[in-house]
This record gives structure tokens, sequence and C-alpha cells, in this order.
């Protein structure tokens, strides 16, 4: 295996940018993330937000987007 396929991301993962809500965990933090979903019969678009954990190994406690 090569220096360039080690680096290549596994398939299907992406990068989703978020808002940091709580650092109260010790080395957790809770990220929302935003997006937007279409409604099918009125065509308005929607906000629909989702929380996930991310290990935070150093505990940076950042408090903007990460």
């Amino acid at each position: 295996m090569s220096a360039e396929e080690s680096k290549v991301e596994a398939k299907g993962a992406r990068t989703l940018t978020g808002r940091v809500v709580s650092t109260k965990m010790q080395k957790t933090i809770a990220v929302e993330i935003e997006r937007l979903v279409k409604h099918g019969v009125y065509g308005k678009f929607i906000r629909r937000t989702t929380k996930l954990l991310a290990h935070d190994e150093k505990a940076n406690r950042m408090t903007a987007i990460w």
C-alpha cells in the first residue's frame, strides 16, 4: 500500500461542519449540524438539526465552528 492510498478517506465518508453546543464532557463535545430539507407538498425549505458527539482527544474546548 502506497502513501497516497493510506491518505484516501473511506468510501462514503464526508466532512460536516457544525456548531459546538456542549463542552461539559471530558474529552467529548456535542456538535449540532443544520441542514435544509424541502417539504414534499409545499416546497418550502425546512431547517432540520442533528446533534452528534465528537471525540476531542486534546480537550481543546473549541466553542466556534467545529
